[in-house]
């Protein structure tokens, strides 16, 4: 990242577009050949601690920024670079003020300047995350060779065979929201939350627990740099449901290899972490704003949740484009009610899609709404649902708090559609995958996916369409997950215990090569028997465990092995040396680890 020191300049925001052609040279991305500068133009609550993104052209054409608070004057500050030459941020040397206005003019070589306002928020109060200690003991795994591992339990339901996959959850509190009352959520406590991959029996894999108050959430499989990756999002969340943390990108052996946090002084929200093909990471981050709402006394100022899409250069850490959807949405469109919330979410966006041509596709659900956005300009293309609904809905293609929006090939969408809570609440949640025409405005569905009739989510919940053309769809705050055939027959089902939830869960073919050492627990059930309990947290390739026993640790033998059966393997053996250890051994009867010596208790 190279950094350029600038003379008297300044802010940021507001996005605009300008077409940009480029030399055959040059390595910008098509998904951002158009000169994209944020904030964008008009926005009304730009971060104090903004950066100005500018987006689109190479960095050395950049000749200046001037950034002028209508309080704190013209704002020095350093250019730095993007990653793959495609433009630069410039960080002004200190903060602006809440609620001033802000002139913007950018300057680019063989280009007229770039003139643009935009104003900075006034910021409201921040909740303090919610640190729930409870747990409910009954309803959680335990291991004698990992006492202090305690994942929920996973049950099977239904599994009528060739469905391929390990399951990606993340258990958190299913919240029971409560949009009408200062009580926004209640939740039950479970255990401790954190990443958890499961096997297609429900037998644990992995599971990353994480310390309260953290929880994790999206824990998928994504590219970066042209590799698969595990990410998930971790951190606290608030009782107006919304997270304060950071992304996780880890490689196979489940080490962190980039940590991602928002810029402009936020910090990323739960609800989505997804990367892009050329190297970002686009999330969304909940900023409470203070606002004139509608209908409200001249002059009072009341607390707003905007919802924040923004992305970030992975590498660098810079942003690269943001986009608020208070200035771009009307507050008339949200279904939510302003007075009967100490924090009125009129927007709430949970999935973001990167899409060619510069294009985002968007889900919100307290409009119920799916918008399709314009980077370079911050325009809305088209919105699907709600009160501004540009389809006309066949039969009962209509949706309602939706999550978890994708565009599928095809003119094709997916989502999880809630059908839940007021002022709407359908008979159950369902798997939706709706038909788009985009030149009549007309959606119809394709196939619903359904577990039951009577399965209803208030919050949450994702879909997923795999290779084989099956379908696998989360419950959200519902403790199940369901995969069914392209037609809608349920093939697998299994659940979280009650009270326990996935925001989204995922299912995928994985291979885990943990760097950790397999660990052991060695009891003594009688005075010529041992009982021994083998794990290994993570690992995806063992078969079968071997024993082993000795005087001490380099003089050992085998005593003993047994066949693979889940997470934790109980090995009966005699009672044969002071102390023992296993090894873990795959189908071609390699070693692949041995754990440390343990003496018997």
């Amino acid at each position: 990242m190279r950094a350029r020191r600038l003379g008297p300049l300044a802010t940021l925001t507001f996005t605009l577009a300008l077409a940009c052609t480029f030399g055959a040279g040059q390595a910008l991305a098509a998904s951002h050949s158009k000169l994209t500068i944020s904030p964008a133009q008009g926005t009304p609550d730009a971060s104090p601690q903004t950066q100005v993104s500018v987006l689109g052209v190479e960095p050395q054409r950049i000749r200046s920024v001037k950034v002028t608070g209508s309080v704190t004057g013209k704002h020095r500050g350093s250019m730095d670079d993007y990653s793959g030459s495609r433009g630069a941020s410039f960080i002004p040397d200190r903060p602006f003020a809440q609620g001033e206005r802000v002139k913007l003019v950018v300057r680019i070589r063989d280009r007229k300047p770039v003139r643009r306002t935009f104003t900075i928020a006034r910021l409201g109060p921040v909740q303090p995350v919610l640190n729930l200690k409870k747990k409910q003991p009954d309803k959680l795994q335990h291991f004698i060779s990992e006492p202090d591992l305690l994942p929920p339990r996973v049950d099977i339901n239904k599994d009528v065979g060739g469905t391929r996959g390990r399951v990606f959850a993340t258990p958190l509190p299913s919240p029971i929201v409560h949009p009408d009352s200062h009580i926004t959520i209640e939740i039950h406590p479970v255990g401790p939350g954190g990443p958890m991959i499961t096997d297609g029996n429900g037998n644990l894999v992995w599971f990353k627990q994480l310390t309260g108050p953290d929880v994790a959430a999206n824990l998928q499989i994504q590219k970066f740099r042209g590799r698969k990756v595990l990410t998930w999002w971790q951190g606290g969340v608030t009782p107006s449901a919304f997270g304060i943390g950071k992304g996780v990108i880890a490689n196979r052996k489940y080490q962190t290899i980039r940590t991602v946090h928002a810029g402009n002084g936020y910090d990323m929200d739960i609800h989505e972490f997804t990367l892009t093909p050329g190297g970002d990471a686009l999330f969304t981050v909940y900023v409470p704003i203070m606002v004139h709402l509608p209908g409200s006394p001249s002059g009072t100022l009341s607390p707003l949740l905007d919802s924040i899409v923004q992305e970030v250069d992975v590498r660098t850490g810079l942003v690269v484009w943001e986009w608020h959807s208070y200035g771009h949405i009307q507050l008339a469109d949200s279904y939510a009610n302003p007075e009967n919330s100490s924090s009125y979410d009129a927007y709430h966006i949970n999935s973001i899609q990167n899409l060619n041509r510069g294009r985002v596709l968007i889900s919100a659900r307290d409009t119920s709404a799916v918008y399709k956005i314009d980077r370079a300009t911050g325009h809305i293309r088209w919105t699907l649902g709600g009160k501004a609904n540009d389809f006309q809905h066949r039969h009962d293609a209509r949706f309602w708090f939706q999550h978890d929006a994708q565009l599928l090939s095809g003119n094709r969408i997916s989502l999880f559609d809630d059908e839940a809570g007021p002022p709407k609440k359908g008979p159950f949640s369902r798997g939706l995958i709706l038909k788009l025409n985009t030149r009549q405005r007309s959606a119809k569905v394709e196939q619903q996916y359904y577990r039951s009739t009577t399965t209803s989510a208030q919050s949450e919940g994702s879909v997923q369409t795999r290779g084989s053309g099956n379908v696998f769809v989360g419950y959200g705050s519902e403790p199940f997950f369901s995969e069914f055939s392209p037609g809608g027959r349920l093939l697998y089902d299994g659940s979280l215990p009650k009270d326990d939830g996935s925001y989204r869960t995922f299912r995928y073919r994985w291979h885990g090569d943990p760097q950790t050492s397999p660990t052991l627990a060695v009891q003594i059930t009688s005075s010529s028997k041992v009982a021994a309990f083998a794990s290994w947290n993570g690992a995806t390739a063992v078969k079968r465990w071997e024993l082993l026993t000795g005087p001490e640790e380099d003089e050992m033998r085998p005593i003993g092995s047994a066949r693979s059966t889940g997470f934790e393997t109980e090995i009966d053996a005699n009672r044969a040396g002071a102390v023992y250890a296993v090894r873990a051994i795959d189908s071609h009867g390699r070693v692949l680890a041995t754990s440390e010596a343990v003496p018997p208790s």
